[in-house]
């Protein structure tokens, strides 16, 4: 368990990670033939180090189905901040801030668009973290969304784990239960499985190919829908990370 509260993005990321981390995702720009419906490459640097506590962090995503941004981190034992700019055509400018000591942190997010001036984005969330359950609450989408996230290790040696999400629409007055669990067959493979409430099933299959790139096969089927055929996708994520003063690989 980490001493630090970390940064706003870590707020129930042990559940998000595991129920939505490389599934796939609805977006504006797919491809779709048939069986096939996305094929995408995520890019990922990070350098640390620079000053304590101190870290830049750019992501890309190809093709451009979400605006790549760069964001700079600082986190110590009590408090964490990290401001971001996205790389669009109208910059994307957000702000957060966690504090926080041992198992638990309270942190609020605020987003400005740069081209019509106004705040888009103002969250709020907790988050209570110890060895044999993570959970957080968190106020989203300006208040109107309201989500509980719960996580808990089984087997950290296999990075067995099982996940829930609950979340409340205030406007909508729709609740929605999402279920989920993962287990490394391998040392080099984690698999997923998700299921929730609406009837949308999940399953991921994530290959660590090298030290640093991740292959990542995902499917989704709504049994629900009587219109909705599964959809098989294929994501790249490249990942790297180096700490200032580390030897160059």
């Amino acid at each position: 368990m980490s001493k630090q509260p970390g940064i706003y993005s870590d707020i129930g990321k042990n559940a998000t990670d595991l129920l939505y981390g490389d599934h796939i995702r609805q977006s504006p720009i797919r491809y779709q033939n048939n069986w096939l419906d996305f094929l995408s490459l995520y890019f990922k640097c990070q350098v640390s180090g620079i000053v304590p506590g101190l870290s830049t962090l750019l992501k890309l995503h190809i093709p451009d189905q979400r605006p790549g941004n760069v964001e700079v981190q600082y986190m110590n034992n009590y408090f964490g901040v990290a401001t971001g700019i996205s790389l669009a055509k109208s910059p994307l400018l957000t702000l957060s801030g966690v504090t926080g000591i041992g198992f638990f942190s309270i942190g609020s997010e605020i987003s400005f668009d740069t081209a019509t001036k106004t705040l888009t984005e103002y969250n709020a969330g907790l988050n209570v973290n110890t060895d044999i359950l993570t959970a957080s609450l968190t106020l989203s989408d300006k208040a109107d969304t309201l989500r509980a996230h719960f996580y808990r290790p089984i087997r950290p040696l296999t990075s067995t784990g099982v996940a829930a999400e609950i979340t409340h629409r205030f406007i909508s007055k729709q609740p929605t239960l999402t279920l989920g669990a993962q287990h490394c067959l391998f040392p080099f493979m984690l698999i997923k499985a998700r299921v929730t409430s609406d009837g949308s099933l999940g399953a991921l299959v994530q290959n660590n190919i090298f030290s640093t790139v991740f292959l990542s096969i995902a499917t989704e089927l709504n049994v629900m829908d009587a219109r909705n055929t599964a959809k098989l996708g294929f994501s790249l994520a490249l990942n790297f990370k180096r700490t200032r003063g580390e030897p160059r690989i």
